[in-house]
């Protein structure tokens, strides 16, 4: 084994609580680590009839080779399953623990199975307990934390579910720390099937670095370059302020929406922009940390007012802002919170607390269908109850366990052309009309945007020059800088997959790959460096492509053909605000998608061929996919 890797993939059946190891070896060639040998496991040993909550069903958690490393931003892991909507997903998730992990000797954790009563494992080293769990069963996850920590008595790192995890709710999460969670995915409930309420994790090792003096110098010298190497870096770095302007920039950019992606008679002025950030902070913000080795601190702690502590980052900002009617940052802050205690994701519940709004306005719900509670637009009460309810599962909140659609199946009554989700998954908080990137990044995998976010055609961080500029060396022509041009978004969505997946193999934290570290040439001589291995970008672009055609596969194996959106998305223009009247083209959207398909060496729906599998070294797992679809024959 190559220096690097620790070698060794734990392995843990929870139906008769036998652990073991394996190498690692036989999936680096190829898959490198973290995702992509995720990806190539459940490949491998998930087939297409095994269910999200079924035993078979495997939870993987790949920590990428550069985690637990001094590499500066490099703290991240992917977690991989068949979620609830029954399609492959990965979740990303940062914080201490995949580093812990990592220093516990471990490249990857997969486990299957399902316990006959609550459990945790708790990873010491080289030592794997299986623990009775029942006395924290129902706890939030903040209590869970808490409770394994004083019974371990260790520098212990714990990722966790709450109540929504517990009762299946299909977009609970997975949490650790304090804001940190692998919420895309549904990832909470899969552990909940399997009685795993938690994960701890202790290491006391250290990964082996192949070439370390060259190693610690590329390591000093990101670590003093990065926060000072982009002014949206600067605003995330400890001597400045977090996420503070990021829901002012985006409204500028035009990103934010008011409401369910809706036709509305309300303007901008019925919230107002998102001015006051600094009286907020000066007032709430407490202190600033980051995830492991990370100098861009980007969590701020809050102590809000009669609402007590919580955080809130990146895209929780928007769960609940613009798209639930509000700008007061201390109901954002606070709904963010519930979530995170009762293990939701927030992009979702804010889903489907801006649903329910839409639905409360238009008059297909009234208060009798939401025990007595009016659903007005902006009413934190209604925002908070809506989150309790479903995390709890009572009341109204049991529409939600199968999420948003299948609220709306059950509500009825013109319910399901208000629902936004995208193969049974909502979708994200961004303004898919009019940032055609966005659109297309969605319809693949099921109303995620973040998997293929870029620098590029997003306004708020370069200048449009710069923008154009990279448009024009990476894409050929500036106006794939444009975020509301069609023309060369099926290449930015493809390149920045690509980059976002091979960071998700190095544990590249995905805020800085758009944003800063736009080629891979660092990543690629860390990656080198602690490995031995000389690997260069292309090394890396051609392992994410393999895992994506691996990807894909999957999907397809499980039914889907052509991705699309839904009509509501093509059928209503932006209201108001910068792209006012501006409408998703059907036919325009469509043929970008050909485009995408095309760049991915798949046919028209989407499936990948032969000639794919084969120029990426795929043929053994070509005769498992070819099978299968000749059984669909």
């Amino acid at each position: 084994m190559s220096l690097g890797w620790s070698g060794k993939i734990l392995r843990v059946d929870l139906s008769n609580g036998r652990t073991w190891t394996e190498d690692t070896e036989p999936y680096t060639r190829l898959f490198i680590g973290g995702k992509g040998i995720n990806v190539k496991m459940m490949y491998d040993e998930v087939g297409p009839k095994v269910g999200p909550f079924d035993p078979d069903n495997m939870i993987c958690l790949g920590p990428g080779v550069l985690t637990g490393t001094l590499a500066p931003a490099h703290s991240r892991m992917k977690i991989t399953s068949v979620s609830p909507n029954g399609l492959l997903q990965n979740s990303g998730i940062g914080g201490y623990i995949p580093a812990e992990i990592r220093k516990a000797g471990y490249d990857n954790i997969i486990i299957q199975g399902k316990s006959d009563k609550p459990i945790y494992l708790y990873i010491n080293n080289d030592k794997i307990e299986i623990r009775d769990a029942t006395h924290i069963w129902g706890k939030d996850t903040q209590e869970t934390q808490r409770a394994i920590k004083d019974e371990i008595e260790d520098w212990v790192k714990v990722a966790c579910i709450g109540p929504a995890g517990e009762n299946l709710v299909s977009f609970s999460c997975i949490v650790t720390g304090k804001g940190s969670a692998a919420a895309r995915g549904g990832f909470g409930a899969i552990m909940g099937s399997k009685k795993l309420k938690a994960i701890a994790a202790r290491g006391t090792g250290h990964v082996k670095i192949a070439r370390p003096s060259e190693f610690l110098e590329t390591c000093k010298q990101t670590h003093l370059w990065l926060p000072d190497s982009n002014p949206l870096i600067r605003l995330q770095s400890k001597q400045s302020h977090g996420d503070k302007y990021s829901l002012g920039r985006l409204h500028e950019a035009g990103s934010t929406f008011l409401g369910n992606w809706e036709e509305h008679e309300a303007s901008w002025d019925r919230i107002g922009d998102y001015g006051g950030a600094e009286e907020f902070y000066e007032e709430c913000a407490t202190h600033q940390y980051g995830c492991f080795g990370c100098p861009v601190h980007h969590f701020h702690i809050f102590n809000i007012p009669g609402m007590g502590r919580g955080t809130t980052k990146c895209a929780q900002w928007k769960a609940f802002a613009s798209r639930v009617w509000v700008n007061d940052r201390k109901v954002i802050v606070q709904a963010n919170t519930l979530c995170q205690n009762y293990g939701l994701d927030s992009t979702a519940t804010g889903n489907a607390v801006s649903f329910l709004m839409e639905l409360y306005h238009r008059g297909i719900i009234s208060g009798k269908d939401t025990d007595g509670i009016p659903i007005e637009r902006g009413d934190e009460k209604a925002i908070f109850a809506t989150i309790e309810k479903i995390g709890k599962q009572e009341g109204f909140g049991r529409l939600f366990r199968d999420g948003v659609l299948g609220a709306a199946k059950q509500i009825g009554n013109d319910a399901e052309e208000c629902a936004v989700v995208v193969n049974g998954q909502e979708a994200e908080t961004y303004e898919f009309r009019a940032f055609r990137s966005h659109a297309l990044a969605a319809a693949i995998t099921d109303g995620s945007v973040s998997h293929a976010w870029t620098t590029v055609d997003v306004t708020i961080s370069a200048p449009r020059e710069d923008r154009e500029k990279l448009a024009q060396e990476r894409f050929g022509s500036k106006e794939a800088a444009v975020p509301n041009s069609y023309e060369k978004k099926a290449l930015l969505v493809f390149d920045q997959e690509n980059r976002n997946t091979a960071g998700d193999m190095l544990g590249t934290c995905r805020w800085l790959i758009p944003w800063e570290i736009t080629e891979l040439d660092i990543p690629a001589k860390l990656f080198s460096q602690a490995t031995g291995r000389e690997t260069s970008e292309d090394d890396l672009l051609q392992a994410a492509q393999r895992t994506f055609t691996l990807e894909r596969a999957f999907r397809v194996i499980r039914g889907v053909r052509r991705d699309s959106l839904p009509k509501k998305l093509f059928e209503s223009a932006v209201p108001d605000g910068k792209y006012k009247g501006e409408r998703l083209d059907k036919e325009k959207f469509e043929k970008m998608l050909d485009e995408y398909y095309g760049l991915r060496g798949s046919d028209r729906d989407g499936i990948p061929t032969e000639e794919t599998f084969k120029k990426f070294g795929l043929s053994s797992e070509w005769k498992i996919f070819s099978k299968h679809l000749r059984k669909e024959e």
